[in-house]
Order: structure tokens, then sequence, then C-alpha cells
């Protein structure tokens, strides 16, 4: 049973789209992905805020940019972005925002919280790569094998994740000592 959205959870989710609207503007690009702060983002906000309002920050995120608000990677927005090799790693977000909510508070040290990110990191990569693989083969006709992407994402992405990683178990671990981290209602 969910409970009434209150205005404190309004602001949490405005300020976090926020947050991540401004991570994805600050790019490095390479290739048909470019790297971002984003990531980080989608470590963090659903260990912070919990399952449910992770998925409305990250979904009203992916709204605004289909709705043309230059939000995603690099300032760009539009309904084209369906057609964006990177829009995979936008929709996989929410399953990981999900799982990271729902676990993270099982975790008990830092090992433990990296472990949940890591493995989110995963089916973030697995929705992602699925995406570019049917978006180039099924629908702009740009033939990849599949083992490109997974060897190209893998080696180019992976280890600048990882590093992502650190840098959100760091930031989670600072955060949830502050005293405004046991105020946020988390469901």
């Amino acid at each position: 049973m969910l409970k009434k959205i209150t205005t404190n959870d309004l602001t949490q989710i405005a300020l976090s789209t926020a947050f991540l609207a401004v991570a994805s503007l600050i790019i490095i690009p390479i290739g048909m992905v470019p790297i971002t702060l984003q990531v980080v983002l989608f470590l963090l906000i659903p260990a912070i805020l919990g399952p449910v309002k992770s998925i409305l920050v990250i979904g009203l995120y992916t709204l605004a940019g289909l709705l043309g608000f230059p939000v995603f990677a690099g300032g760009v927005g539009g309904i084209g972005q369906l057609l964006s090799p990177s829009f995979g790693y936008v929709l996989g977000a929410m399953p990981m925002g999900w799982f990271i909510g729902k676990t993270i508070e099982w975790t008990k040290n830092k090992v433990q919280t990296g472990l949940i990110m890591m493995i989110s990191l995963i089916l973030l990569y697995t929705i992602g790569i699925a995406y570019q693989y049917g978006l180039l083969n099924g629908v702009l006709n740009t033939p990849v094998a599949l083992s490109t992407l997974i060897k190209t994402n893998l080696t180019i992405f992976f280890p600048i994740d990882s590093l992502k990683i650190l840098i959100a178990v760091i930031l989670y671990d600072r955060l949830k000592k502050l005293s405004f981290y046991k105020r946020i209602d988390r469901y």
C-alpha cells in the first residue's frame, strides 16, 4: 500500500530530477554512447530515496527528455531520442533504480553496497546493450554483432562505470550519516 505523497516527497523528486538532468549535460563524447555523470545519480538517487521515488524521478526525467526538454546526455531531447543507441540505458535505469531502492537497506557495509550497485550496473548494461542491438539491427538497419556491442561496452564503459560505483558508494556512505537522510521517507 502506497502512502500519500507529501510536499516534501515532491520536492525530493523534483530536485533529484533536476540533479539528474544537470549530470547528463556533462559529457565526454566517445562512440555511440557518451560518458556522463548520469550513472552516479542512477546509483545514488534510489539508494537515498528508495524504489518508488527513484522510479518517479527517472520516469519524470525520461518524460521531460522525450517531450523535448534538453535533459539527455549532451543537452538533447525529443521523441527522436528513442532512435539513439544510448536510450536503452535510460530505460535500464528504471529497473536498476527499483533494484537498488529495494535492496540497499539490507547492506551493512560499503562492500555490500558496492555489490548491490555492481549487480544493478549489470542489469543496466543488459538492458542498454539489448536496446542497442535491437535498434541497430532491427530498426536502423545497421548490422552490428551482439558480441561487438558487448565487447565495446565492457572494455570502454565498464571500467569507468566501476569507478562511478566507487564514487556512489562513498557518497552514499557519507550522506546516510547526515541528519537529513534520517528524515527521508524511503518508499
